[in-house]
């Protein structure tokens, strides 16, 4: 065999070290530098510098890999802390809303729908079968309602309506079939009147002023209803201020009333008060061609300021308020 050159037959044996490996280590793990003799020969032979060099790398990844695993777990807690508070969100949310169950006694909604579609008597069947639910009482009332309107029908239900939910004296459908009935028979007016004055409180005196001050032949029953105490009780103050001024007997009498007038009063108020201020163009003098003074004139001023200040509270008032038509 050929001599070698001397120093030739490791770089034959073996690749070439890789860039930024330290000097013959590729050599020395090809020739079995995996036993511990090989490494600490190894380590023996490096210089001082680079095995300093290696011990600051390998305390610089010790520093980073703590740094990571710290910063996981400070991301891993606020994972979980996101987490908790999405599971505690619902229950938070439904204890702030709570879903009230619905009556066991409440007709099914899609019952009542077929029975207000077949008329009278399957909501008639309903209301046997569950006798609490103005829900049915209603549509009984708005069904006998119908043309040719069976008033006493229609009544009997809206007083049971009215028994089981005292909030349907504000519905506008109770207040037209009732205001309705008042101008039907006499029987049936007197049903209504007494729903109104005894069963819907404050709305139902309302309903009684606006037929007392109107045109129909109900209008004497309704202002005597109407000026019952309990009735009078049950008022609101710009009902009660209203009533006060149109019953007063004289313009000092209405002058003692234009402070509430202002503090209390309504449309209403404004609807008696207009005409005090303004006279007619003629009915007075000789031979009623002369122009009339205004009925309150000497305190037209003060009643011009009193309508100014419901108006700021109320905004402007359409106009007198359409009375009820006579049936």
């Amino acid at each position: 065999m050929a001599p070698q050159a001397p120093g030739t037959s490791a770089s034959r044996a073996s690749p070439p070290d890789r860039p930024g490996s330290l000097p013959g280590t590729t050599a020395v793990l090809a020739a079995g530098g995996s036993a511990p003799g090989s490494r600490a020969a190894l380590l023996t032979r490096a210089p001082a510098a680079a095995q300093w060099l290696g011990a600051g790398a390998a305390v610089l990844v010790a520093v980073v890999l703590a740094a990571a695993l710290v910063r996981d777990g400070d991301a891993l807690a606020r994972l979980e802390e996101a987490a908790s508070a999405e599971r505690a969100a619902p229950a938070a949310s439904t204890l702030r809303r709570p879903v009230v169950p619905r009556p066991s006694d409440a007709v099914p909604a899609d019952e009542l729908a077929a029975a207000t579609a077949g008329g009278v008597l399957p909501l008639e069947a309903l209301a046997v079968r569950y006798p609490k639910d103005p829900a049915i009482f209603r549509a009984l009332m708005l069904r006998h309602a119908l043309p040719p309107p069976y008033h006493a029908a229609a009544l009997a239900a809206a007083k049971r309506l009215l028994e089981l939910d005292r909030g349907a004296a504000s519905d506008d459908d109770v207040k037209r079939v009732l205001s309705s009935a008042a101008g039907g028979p006499p029987e049936a007016a007197s049903a209504a009147l007494e729903l109104m004055a005894s069963s819907m409180g404050s709305h139902g005196a309302d309903l009684l002023y606006e037929l007392s001050v109107g045109t129909s032949a109900l209008k004497e029953r309704a202002a005597r209803r109407f000026a019952e105490a309990a009735v009078l009780e049950r008022a609101t103050p710009a009902l009660r201020i209203a009533h006060e001024l149109r019953v007063a007997t004289s313009c000092k009498a209405r002058q003692a009333l234009l402070e509430r007038a202002a503090a209390d009063g309504d449309r209403r108020a404004i609807d008696v008060l207009t005409p005090l201020t303004s006279g007619k163009s003629k009915g007075c003098g000789f031979l009623g061609m002369s122009r009339c003074a205004a009925p309150c004139a000497s305190i037209a001023k003060e009643i011009k300021a009193a309508i100014q200040a419901i108006e700021a509270r109320t905004g402007p008032s359409p106009g007198a308020a359409d009375a009820p038509a006579s049936r």
